[in-house]
């Protein structure tokens, strides 16, 4: 079943970045936000890598298994193609991306994720973060050495634990399957909006009610006054609801709109099934640190 429902996505450099190493998209079925890394000649390709390779599943899908399974081998192949792009490009080297995506199927969303990019659901007037970010801090709150509110400002904020990357051939996925319902409101964004604008102002947006375009324009004029010291992309999914549905061609955005000669492998043949479960957790951190081994020693530190 096509969902029913309106989006809407919107990407912008920021105040300080030269480039948007951000992509997003809002289709049919498939909304994604991906948040690339690896300086100015490696993250742009990435997230738009990352993008290319799962529009393929901007589809209906006959089960919320089948939709998981797919999502699954899109990002295990995407972390492949980093890799064999970086062999043939070394000037590549380093470059990764986060990834937070949700699939619609029925009256479910099938949601997969890895990194610090966001997937939120606003839904009767609460909103609730529903991934959790691969951080460093965010182990620290997870073990209560600091709060959630220091970890806003915690210096070692963008230290990413998981990352689709050049280094990791079968990266550590999140991906669960969650209802929803008519009336639900899902945003998706990369650290650019949720690392400046609170929940709280955040919320006071998707409240409004307003078409997803208008509240997504919202959320970044916020980040924007709020200093946007990164790229910023909001893509907003309306399930059912007042707005009307525009069918037409997905919306595509940040460097995935302008991916700069980036070519896509061919779609690998289909994974047998029972290599889902034999994924080892990602070792080696990403963003901007050094190895896993440094990090331990910043926790026994703290």
């Amino acid at each position: 079943m096509v969902f029913q429902g309106s989006s809407a996505a919107i990407s912008h450099t920021g105040k300080v970045r030269s480039n948007n190493q951000d992509s997003g998209y809002a289709g049919s079925n498939l909304f994604v936000v991906a948040d690339g890394m690896g300086g100015h000649a490696g993250g742009d390709v990435a997230s738009a890598l990352a993008i290319a390779r799962l529009t393929e599943l901007d589809q209906p899908f006959p089960s919320t298994t089948a939709a998981e399974h797919a999502l699954r081998d899109a990002l295990a192949d995407t972390a492949t193609e980093l890799i064999d792009t970086v062999a043939r490009r070394p000037e590549l080297a380093g470059m990764g991306t986060t990834v937070s995506a949700v699939v619609m199927v029925d009256d479910y969303a099938v949601i997969g994720h890895i990194g610090d990019s966001r997937v939120y659901l606003y839904r009767d007037d609460t909103l609730t973060q529903i991934t959790t970010d691969h951080t460093f801090v965010q182990r620290l709150v997870d073990s209560g050495r600091i709060t959630p509110e220091e970890a806003r400002y915690h210096p070692r904020r963008s230290v990413l634990m998981r990352v689709l990357g050049d280094m990791d051939p079968d990266p550590e996925v999140d991906t669960f399957i969650m209802p929803t319902q008519d009336g639900d409101r899902w945003l998706l964004c990369s650290d650019g909006l949720s690392g400046v604008v609170d929940d709280a102002h955040t919320t006071k947006a998707l409240a409004l009610g307003m078409p997803p375009a208008r509240t997504a324009d919202a959320l970044l004029k916020q980040a924007l006054d709020g200093g946007a010291p990164d790229n910023v992309t909001v893509v907003i999914a309306d399930v059912g609801g007042q707005h009307p549905v525009f069918i037409g061609p997905p919306t595509i955005v940040g460097s995935a709109s302008n991916p700069s000669g980036v070519v896509v492998p061919p779609v690998r043949p289909a994974r047998s099934p029972w290599l889902h479960s034999a994924r080892q957790a990602a070792n080696e951190p990403t963003h901007f640190e050094p190895a896993a081994e440094f990090l331990e020693e910043l926790i026994e530190e703290d």
